[in-house]
């Protein structure tokens, strides 16, 4: 028996539940492991802490009650999913108006000569590398300091500007659809 033949009890309970609980699936694997498998646990078995293998039995065994909790987990754990990200982008809208109401209280100049310098260095770096030959042993170096300065740039433009994320959430708000 090899042991692509007989995956880990894990990898089996990942399988079975994403059958009926794709996002609980997912989540069984990465950081939040610890949470789904309690989340499943517990529609399946009732208690948060029963073995995988007793898990994986009451999946496979498809119970209809208990297959019915799986899914109610499922929507649940979606539902908390949701609204942590929501709290996390509530809390990213929330730093940047801070910083921007600091800026504009205390007329504080360093953020947009930050910028200035930011972009500025951006096209520098950028038009040194069109027109100009670079030594073969600087290509690499130039290459991340290219992609370092791209991504300080869109910081500033979204700090100054906000991001595409914040206009569809605002967008939304306005319309009411929340």
């Amino acid at each position: 028996m090899t042991i692509s033949e007989n995956p880990p009890l894990r990898e089996r309970l990942a399988r079975a539940v994403g059958q009926f609980a794709p996002t609980l699936a997912g989540a069984l694997g990465g950081p939040l492991a610890g949470a789904a498998v309690a989340a499943v646990s517990k529609a399946v078995t009732g208690e948060e802490a029963a073995p995988d293998g007793v898990i994986l039995e009451a999946v496979v065994g498809r119970d209809p009650k208990a297959l019915a909790a799986l899914k109610e987990a499922e929507l649940d754990f979606r539902k908390a999913m949701l609204t942590a990200q929501n709290e996390s982008r509530r809390i990213a809208a929330s730093d940047r108006a801070d910083a921007r109401a600091r800026q504009r209280a205390i007329k504080d100049i360093t953020p947009a000569v930050l910028g200035l310098g930011v972009i500025g260095g951006f096209f520098f770096v950028m038009a040194t590398m069109l027109w100009r030959e670079l030594p073969s042993e600087a290509g690499t170096e130039f290459s991340i300091m290219l992609g370092a300065l791209a991504t300080m740039t869109a910081a500033v433009v979204n700090y100054y500007f906000g991001s595409s994320a914040d206009s569809v959430e605002k967008t939304r708000v306005m319309s009411g659809l929340h």
